[in-house]
């Protein structure tokens, strides 16, 4: 699993942007409230806690000025065949200076010879065109309080987590560690189990200003639609924030009082490859994938 402590020399390369006044250097969780505070100035509703998650099981970079301001950060997860990379973040006074594509080269460089992921806001997306990264798919944020609890889905084998699912869970994607804590700390999750497989898979948890539906796995947009209405059947009241991937028909979602507050971009750097056995129709947070 990748630590947060250490950084390899790959991910360190020379740079091509070097200025006497700035110092790249690893991210560490001394840096967490300054780069908690870089994000809230950007409307971005990560708590610390989500921060110190991401880094637990990722590596990041900042980017210091002579005075100890925290200026800059940007994560890479390592996820088997795949890393995805985020909260790529350039403080507003230090825009203009090539910095985002110098940070961009880090991370890229911590990742290797993976295939990159990354959601793209509409500012960030020429930039990573650059970089080589390709659209590949819709990004739809839906999130509200849920108005009224949703009538029980019928759906073949559709029941609650339990204890002893976690092996099979941790299987359906066994090289990412954000998976395996994802799987281990949330506070709700359903499942979809027929013939001793497992076919889906939806995670709650705390997250942000409320409560976060992901990763949502299954071999059906019917299937998915199912598990985050079983975890929204006891929601009513809650604020939930839902990212969905090429989302389709979206009123069974809108009816429960969450909207679509913006849609962005995944971009892909590389082969497509197959993230594992399961369709992936929601994201575990944007960074994560």
């Amino acid at each position: 699993m990748p630590h947060s402590s250490s950084m390899s020399a790959s991910a360190n390369p020379p740079s091509r942007f070097e200025r006497e006044d700035l110092t790249w250097r690893t991210m560490t969780l001394n840096d967490l409230e300054a780069a908690h505070r870089l994000s809230f100035k950007l409307g971005w509703p990560h708590r610390i806690d989500d921060w110190q998650q991401m880094l637990d099981v990722g590596e990041g970079v900042v980017l210091e000025s002579i005075d100890g301001e925290l200026v800059g950060t940007g994560l890479c997860f390592n996820q088997g065949a795949v890393a995805t990379l985020g909260l790529v973040v350039i403080s507003d006074d230090w825009q203009g200076l090539g910095l985002g594509r110098e940070m961009m080269a880090r991370l890229m460089a911590l990742a290797g010879p993976r295939t990159l992921l990354l959601v793209a806001t509409t500012v960030g997306q020429p930039l990573y065109q650059k970089l080589g990264f390709e659209l590949c798919n819709r990004i739809c944020q839906y999130q509200g309080v849920v108005t009224c609890a949703p009538p029980a889905p019928l759906q073949p084998g559709l029941r609650a987590m339990e204890a002893s699912d976690q092996a099979a869970l941790l299987a359906l994607s066994p090289d990412s560690p954000a998976h395996a804590v994802a799987v281990q700390s949330a506070n709700k999750g359903v499942v979809i189990e027929n013939t001793g497989v497992i076919e889906g898979l939806a995670l709650k948890r705390t997250y942000g200003r409320g409560e976060h539906i992901g990763p949502i796995l299954a071999r059906s947009a019917e299937q998915a639609q199912a598990l985050v209405l079983a975890l929204l059947a006891d929601a009513e009241g809650d604020f939930i924030r839902i990212d969905l991937v090429d989302p389709d028909d979206d009123r069974w979602l809108t009816a429960l009082g969450l909207s679509c507050v913006d849609e962005i971009t995944r971009m892909r750097c590389g082969e497509a490859v197959e993230e594992g056995p399961l369709m992936r129709f929601g994201l575990l947070t944007q960074a994560l994938g």
